[in-house]
């Protein structure tokens, strides 16, 4: 009898061989015959559940922003302020381990890709709408005005988007990676410690 196979889980497998390529060679580098090879597969078996390279790009993408997502919303359970809140999610999207790291190294190469290719633009804009909201939900309770909350949103995302920047350039120094790691987690620390303060 032939062994039962979970399509989710199948799926699941196919989008971290996905992450794997694009992290290390770009998205480029993520054909089906590449991906199915990382995955341990062939590239019969990929098709099976992604019939072209764009269907498992789009879900690439978009399993990114779930994990990620899912991942900050645990980091904030169990906080005991709106600060607490806030913090806990912005140090969860930055890069500051190897898991992290991979992801923003995806969604650099798809931020890329998305400058022409229509599609992807659409997702990836989806998605970071998605997340400017839940920011904005978390920062509203910490300022007087809607205004204010504005202002403060378009900080904090330039500074993450600046930070990880700063962090996923780093490639082969590792020690030099842990320390712009803890220095940027400062710096981050430092500016929302004021809600901490009011």
């Amino acid at each position: 009898m032939p062994k039962a196979v979970d399509p989710i889980q199948k799926r699941s497998e196919f989008v971290a061989a996905s992450w794997d390529v694009i992290a290390a060679d770009g998205l480029k580098a993520a054909t089906l015959r590449r991906v199915a090879a990382e995955a341990g597969c062939t590239t019969g078996a990929l098709t099976h559940y992604y019939t072209d390279r764009r269907s498992l790009l789009v879900d690439a993408l978009r399993a990114a922003h779930y994990q990620a997502g899912a991942r900050m919303m645990d980091a904030a359970k169990g906080t005991s302020s709106h600060g607490a809140r806030l913090q806990a999610v912005l140090l969860e999207a930055l890069p500051l381990d190897a898991a992290r790291m991979r992801e923003w190294r995806v969604w650099l190469a798809f931020w890329a890709e998305s400058m022409t290719d229509a599609e992807l633009a659409k997702e990836n804009a989806r998605r970071y709408a998605e997340w400017r909201q839940l920011l904005e939900d978390l920062i509203r309770p910490l300022m007087r005005t809607r205004a204010e909350a504005k202002r403060e949103l378009a900080y904090v995302v330039a500074l993450v988007d600046g930070l990880g920047l700063r962090l996923a350039r780093h490639v082969s120094n590792d020690r030099m990676l842990g320390d712009e790691q803890r220095e940027c987690a400062a710096t981050l620390v430092r500016h929302l410690a004021r809600f901490e303060a009011a």
